[in-house]
C-alpha cells in the first residue's frame, strides 16, 4: 500500500503534468493562414505541408487531451482513496510502474490485457491482409492473360544494365 508521502509526491506530478498539458494545449498554434489571397499560385507540395502540420497539431492535441483525462481520473482516484490500486483486478499496482505511469490506474497485467482487447498487438497483422487476395495483387495480375503488370510495362524499358539479365548477355549487341 502506498503511504500518504507517496501519494502526495504522486499527486505533485500529477498536478505538474496537468498544468504542463493545459499550458501546451492553450499555446497551440490553430492559425494556418498561409498569407495567400488565393492557393492558385501555390505548389501542391505547400499545400501538402499546410496539411500535414494540421494533421499532426490536431494528433498532439487529440493525445494531449487523453493524457489530461488520465491526469484527471488519477487525480480523482487520489481524492478517493483507490489510487494505486488496479480498478480491474483491484490488486496493488507496482510503485516502479507508477514512478512511468502516474497516471496509471491498471496493473501491468491488465493494461497489458486491454491493449490486446484495442488491437494495439504489436504482433498483429493489419486487417487489410485478411481481405486481400495474393492473386489480385501487383505481380499476380494478368492484364491480357499471359503477362502480369510489371512484366509488361517493363515491355517499355527499365534501367537494367546487362548484368542484371539471368545469363549476364546483353542483347543488344
Amino acid at each position: 500500500m502506498l503511504s500518504e508521502k507517496q501519494i502526495e509526491t504522486f499527486k505533485t506530478r500529477l498536478l505538474k503534468e496537468k498544468d504542463k498539458t493545459e499550458t501546451n494545449i492553450e499555446n497551440r498554434e490553430v492559425d494556418y493562414d498561409t498569407g495567400e489571397l488565393s492557393s492558385y499560385d501555390n505548389h501542391p507540395g505547400d499545400s501538402g505541408d499546410e496539411l500535414f502540420l494540421r494533421e499532426r497539431d490536431q494528433a498532439m492535441t487529440d493525445m494531449q487531451e487523453e493524457m489530461l483525462s488520465d491526469v484527471d481520473v488519477a487525480l480523482k482516484a487520489i481524492e478517493d482513496g483507490t489510487y494505486g490500486i488496479c480498478k480491474v483486478c483491484g490488486k496493488e499496482i507496482e510503485i516502479e510502474r507508477l514512478d512511468i505511469i502516474p497516471e496509471t490506474l491498471l496493473c501491468i497485467e491488465d493494461a497489458k490485457k486491454e491493449e490486446e482487447q484495442l488491437g494495439n498487438d504489436p504482433t498483429s497483422r493489419p486487417s487489410e491482409e485478411a481481405v486481400l487476395d495474393p492473386s489480385v495483387t501487383a505481380t499476380g495480375k494478368d492484364i491480357d492473360g499471359a503477362t502480369d503488370g510489371f512484366s509488361k510495362v517493363g515491355e517499355f524499358g527499365n534501367s537494367d544494365t546487362p548484368s542484371d539479365k539471368e545469363d549476364g548477355i546483353d542483347p543488344t549487341r
